[in-house]
């Protein structure tokens, strides 16, 4: 490491130790300023705010589209789609596994069972 990137580091380096009371988050007053209604109001505010900009996923379908054709676009969403119903396909195994277990336990012991041949 240079001594210019050292200096910059500061005194203590890079095992500078943390502060241990929380930061205020950017944006928000210090302190106590107001109750906890302002706050949420405050909050709710920005959030709206958060929601009304463009985000990443029109950030990242304008870089797509600058640099690949939109067939390429077709087949990666159409590869995000086959994704969620692969997991869609899991959570119902495991759901009927675990009905199937269920109607076992309720069963009566001794009794009758019927068997389904597939």
């Amino acid at each position: 490491m240079t001594d210019e990137r050292r200096a910059a580091r500061g005194p203590q380096g890079a095992r500078a130790r943390r502060r241990t009371t929380a930061a205020p988050s950017a944006g928000l007053p210090i302190g106590d300023s107001g109750s906890a209604d302002e706050r949420l109001v405050e909050l709710e505010a920005r959030l709206a705010r958060l929601e009304n900009t463009s985000g990443l996923r029109e950030r990242g379908r304008d870089i797509i589209g600058r640099v690949a054709p939109p067939e390429a676009a077709r087949h990666f969403r159409n590869a995000g789609r086959e994704q969620l119903l692969g997991i869609r396909s899991i959570v119902d195994f495991w759901i009927r596994r675990i009905e199937l277990a269920e109607e076992r336990a309720e069963a009566p012991a001794g009794g009758r069972e019927t068997i389904e041949i597939a």
